[in-house]
């Protein structure tokens, strides 16, 4: 089931999700995966859950940075590689990633999985591992308000060209996130906001979720 998170709602909710060391016992345990097109504001929310809950992240765009050789294992000479968000050499850096972690404390995925693919494996490895179903924030950006994010950052790989592929790529593969994952909870939240706002936003959807645990 999809929930749509109104930050106009003016409704305040007084479940306790509890300090880090509270939430660090078996009963805690918990995967919240952060998902949003390119330009949507993931890793500057994932480093705010992190910092208020003290739940540690795995961020795609870490992993890609620390890994160039696995990355470039996968690419075919002759054929121009593909965004590195969807390389597959990030199904095995995330599921070692994964296999490392004391799972107890939760975990955060900023950016994965960012394709369908990456979803089935995804899903694969929730019952290997024997892990909980995600919560799963989509952060929900207008195109056009992420195309104009990206311009004023300046980064090498935001040409107009490249951004509209990575907006239609996202919206090809993850529009249908729901149906990916059919027992977990989709949360959406306005990311056309200040990020204050949508902090607060994604702080009352984790207290609403985890607080029931």
């Amino acid at each position: 089931m999809k929930f749509v998170l109104s930050l106009a709602c003016g409704v305040m909710f007084t479940l306790f999700l509890g300090s880090p060391a509270q939430s660090q016992t078996a009963d805690k345990r918990f995967m919240i995966v952060l998902i949003g097109p390119t330009g949507s504001g993931k890793t500057t929310q994932a480093e705010f859950i992190r910092k208020r809950f003290g739940i540690p992240t795995i961020s795609v765009d870490d992993l890609i940075q620390a890994n160039p050789a696995v990355l470039a294992k996968y690419q075919r000479p002759g054929i121009t590689p593909g965004p590195p968000q969807l390389n597959p050499a990030l199904d095995e850096l995330v599921a070692e990633k994964l296999a490392g972690l004391d799972l107890t404390k939760g975990v955060v995925l900023d950016g994965y999985p960012a394709s369908k693919d990456q979803a089935d494996h995804f899903a694969a490895l929730i019952s290997t591992l024997d892990l909980p179903h995600p919560i799963i924030i989509q952060i929900d950006v207008p195109d056009q308000i992420a195309t104009e994010r990206l311009k004023e950052r300046h980064h090498a790989d935001d040409q107009p060209e490249l951004i509209e592929e990575r907006l239609k790529n996202y919206h090809r593969e993850m529009d249908m996130i729901q149906s990916y994952f059919p027992e977990a909870k989709v949360w959406t939240v306005n990311g056309d906001k200040p990020v204050a706002e949508v902090s607060s936003a994604i702080e009352t959807v984790l207290k609403r979720a985890l607080g029931k645990r």
